[in-house]
């Protein structure tokens, strides 16, 4: 048991590695922050008796300006058993009637080897499999996620995105959709920033939340749409994302139809 947290631990610390884009190396702050943050996650619902059952599990839905109630949801994974949130985020999920899940960490045939996939109500659904890595500025990492969104406009609302924790992966695509839907700057942050309050208790405005919001978010978002990072709270986000999204090979069409599909 100790061995696979330590695994777990590795693998935690290894995906924020690849997928903070630091132009130089990490301060000695931002290392011990990561190390921090991988030493905080609870793997066992008793580990977070301040949390909702939708908390732990970090489902919610999304609610940024241009998304309609009960069009788009985000969660940590359905199916994967580790922490035991997958059962509470099927639950949630079903209740809300998700109809399609875009499942951003496996493919198509490990999507099936989870032990929380037999009897679950996501095997029952539309199942979209990216198996995306965690370099968002990877060429195939922009292919599989440019074939996710054209899928998303072939089917039917509402969706749910998920990666593993539904923290890092599932926190960018779901910005990139929540820009493209028209949401503010500070929607978009607080969005994204909730997962980290979730898992790790960091709160706004302490200097936690700051270093993520420079770190992760805005970073992301900056080298996707190719800006500076200090234009991005000046920057038309949706036109920015509408951009994004073409440039990776997702069409006109698509867009509009997944567009039709989300708004109120």
């Amino acid at each position: 048991m100790k061995s696979a947290s330590k695994l777990f631990t590795a693998l935690i610390v290894l995906a924020v590695s690849l997928a903070v884009p630091f132009t130089a190396e990490p301060s000695s702050y931002g290392k011990a922050f990561y190390r921090g943050l991988s030493a905080r996650l609870g793997r066992n619902r008793t580990d977070y008796p301040s949390l909702t059952d939708e908390q732990f599990a970090n489902f919610r839905m999304v609610r940024t300006t241009g998304i309609g109630a009960g069009k788009l949801y985000r969660s940590s994974s359905p199916v994967s058993t580790w922490g035991g949130r997958n059962f509470i985020a099927d639950r949630a999920a079903r209740e809300a009637g998700v109809k399609t899940f875009i499942n951003l960490a496996d493919s198509e045939s490990s999507v099936r080897e989870h032990e929380g996939f037999p009897g679950s109500y996501y095997s029952t659904q539309r199942i979209i499999t990216l198996n995306l890595g965690m370099k968002y500025q990877s060429k195939t990492f922009r292919e599989r996620l440019a074939r996710g969104i054209s899928l998303m406009a072939k089917s039917e609302p509402p969706y749910l995105v998920h990666c593993s924790l539904g923290k890092d992966r599932a926190g960018f695509v779901c910005a990139l959709v929540e820009c493209l839907m028209g949401a503010k700057w500070r929607e978009v942050v607080r969005d994204y920033l909730v997962s980290f309050g979730n898992y790790f208790g960091i709160e706004p405005g302490s200097e936690e939340y700051d270093f993520v919001v420079k770190n992760e978010i805005t970073v992301f978002l900056a080298r996707a749409f190719g800006v500076r990072v200090e234009d991005m709270v000046r920057i038309n986000l949706a036109d920015s994302a509408e951009r994004y999204f073409r440039g990776i090979g997702v069409s006109v069409r698509d867009l509009e139809v997944l567009r039709e599909k989300l708004r109120p």
